[in-house]
């Protein structure tokens, strides 16, 4: 009879866990305890961000360390909430990419115009001393053969 009892004790008490709850809780004890025991498993992603928001303010860099913060990253993270996030990201770090690369491609044609400009000033020099040796030459050859003459 005593044994009977204790059996139905045992069966009442104990809840059976499958298999995906028990690989669940080997991820991590804290958000499976949560899920299992705390409203915070039952609420909005948006209750739960202002709550992290909220713990953020309040212990500042601290705030990713204590476990209730963890438990409610975690619990988002399963849940897919941060995917809108990380998919924005994704985006952003493509614009930036993408404006990187105008930027070089500006940069690589504004050293070609740098190099062009610089050939130009050089040919200019060189054609304002040539005009300037000829008109020597011939202010030169004035002056000699005017007093020669």
């Amino acid at each position: 009879m005593q044994r009977r009892v204790q059996e139905q004790y045992t069966t009442k008490t104990q809840p059976m866990l499958t298999a995906s709850e028990v690989a669940e809780y080997e991820y991590c004890p804290l958000v499976w305890w949560y899920e299992h025991f705390d409203p915070a498993a039952n609420s909005d992603d948006d209750l739960l961000f202002a709550e992290m928001v909220a713990m953020e303010n309040k212990y500042g860099e601290q705030a990713p360390s204590i476990p209730k913060y963890e438990m409610l990253e975690r619990l988002l993270a399963r849940r897919g909430a941060f995917d809108e996030g990380q998919r924005q990201h994704r985006e952003h770090a493509q614009a930036v990419e993408e404006a990187e690369e105008v930027a070089r491609d500006q940069l690589a044609t504004s050293e070609r115009g740098v190099r062009l400009r610089g050939v130009l000033v050089f040919a200019l020099i060189l054609l304002l001393l040539a005009l300037l040796m000829i008109g020597a030459g011939l202010y030169l050859n004035h002056v000699i053969s005017f007093s020669l003459g």
